[in-house]
């Protein structure tokens, strides 16, 4: 019957695919140049080859080349991979009002204090001289220029200082603080010294007390050349936020342009400070110390409850926005991979508002997708969230 004829094709196409593997020895030496040939192929691919660097793909080996097409998950860190890894200072807030390096028409500010619009960095240059807010500039300034652990090196005395940072955000700022004025110029082990309109200005640097990923944010506490204790503090706004003092003028309004710059996609850093009186200063030096003294594992840990004590009180500076360009053909190669079926997943430590918005520029996310923000505080309240 016909039935029996297509199962005994079936049957003889199941063994065949199933003993497909099972090559006669004469065969084996025709399989390896036909992969050969297809490493050939994928060297000489131009779809492949970046010609900005003169890079072809190099396919190391040809048994590879039977394993493409099994991908069903890619998994990609933001920064430096979808992102050039190249940071830009585009914008700040200082004391409410919006400074950025160009001014869309449509966004620029009008008269002196309005806090929606946008004003040039010239105006922040002559504002630093006769505004209300030129105390708040002036520390702000001088904090992106102090606050870090960049290092200047020059070749000589009349080459330009180049900038060595550990993070490229870090190296961003303190060209941004340079580009307006505040330039770092040299880094001594126990000061930092910047030069400000042409006059060279020592600040003694007492503590650090280090940026880590559960602290997130970086403190160092400087004698200033006037003579005073500061603090100054730099970190994400979670955490700058619930380290303020009562009475703090610029809050909701800095808010406000945060909110804005995580949609534009920005990097954003809160900075604050606070004076600190000598002898609060005096006391809280011998707990640091015996907390930098700790033998063990628990230094880290010791030196992190040291800075907890002296990081309150703050007064709102305002923030800085960073720009990190995505890097060329990104939104099409993950609309690509998507299109074929592999599930793409990013990871970033971004505020949420600009990690969706970099979603949706780099097509990870579309208009038509359910978008699921999960933002429990512990892990079986996240279980329930996504079973429900």
């Amino acid at each position: 019957s016909f039935n029996a004829a297509s199962q005994f094709f079936l049957d003889i196409f199941t063994y065949w695919v199933l003993y497909s593997n099972l090559v006669p020895i004469s065969l084996f030496v025709t399989i390896e140049l036909v992969k050969y040939y297809q490493a050939f192929l994928i060297n000489n691919d131009l779809d492949i080859y970046y010609a900005e660097t003169d890079t072809a793909a190099i396919c190391r080996t040809s048994s590879l080349v039977e394993e493409l097409g099994q991908i069903e998950y890619i998994f990609s860190d933001k920064t430096g991979t979808l992102t050039c890894n190249v940071m830009q200072f585009r914008q700040c807030t200082i004391g409410g009002l919006q400074y950025a390096e160009t001014v869309p028409e449509d966004r620029q500010a009008a008269g002196d204090n309005d806090t929606n619009g946008l004003y040039d960095f010239n105006k922040l240059r002559s504002n630093l001289a006769e505004h209300t807010s030129r105390s708040a500039i002036h520390h702000f300034l001088a904090m992106l220029a102090t606050c870090h652990t960049v290092i200047p090196e020059r070749k000589d005395e009349k080459s330009k200082i180049k900038y060595q940072a550990a993070s490229p955000d870090e190296g961003a700022l303190v060209e941004g603080a340079a580009m307006l004025g505040y330039k770092f110029v040299a880094r001594k082990p126990r000061a930092v010294i910047i030069q400000i309109g042409g006059q060279e200005f020592e600040y003694e640097l007492l503590a650090v007390c280090e940026f880590n990923s559960t602290r997130k944010r970086m403190s160092t506490i400087f004698r200033c050349p006037d003579g005073k204790i500061r603090i100054y503090c730099k970190g994400a706004d979670t955490v700058i936020l619930e380290r303020l003092a009562q009475d703090n003028p610029v809050v909701d309004v800095t808010l406000q342009h945060l909110e804005d710059y995580a949609t534009e996609g920005l990097r954003t850093l809160c900075l604050a400070m606070r004076e600190i009186p000598d002898q609060e200063y005096q006391e809280w030096q011998q707990i640091f110390d015996k907390a930098a003294t700790t033998v063990g594992g628990n230094r880290a840990e010791e030196l992190d409850k040291a800075a907890e004590i002296i990081e309150h009180g703050f007064y709102l500076l305002g923030a800085t926005a960073i720009e990190d360009k995505l890097q060329d053909g990104v939104p099409d190669t993950i609309h690509t991979l998507q299109t074929a079926g592999i599930k793409v997943w990013v990871l970033t430590g971004d505020r949420q508002e600009t990690a969706i918005n970099i979603g949706m520029s780099c097509k990870l996310i579309s208009e038509d997708m359910t978008l699921l923000i999960v933002n429990e505080d512990n892990s079986t309240a996240t279980r329930d969230s996504l079973a429900k």
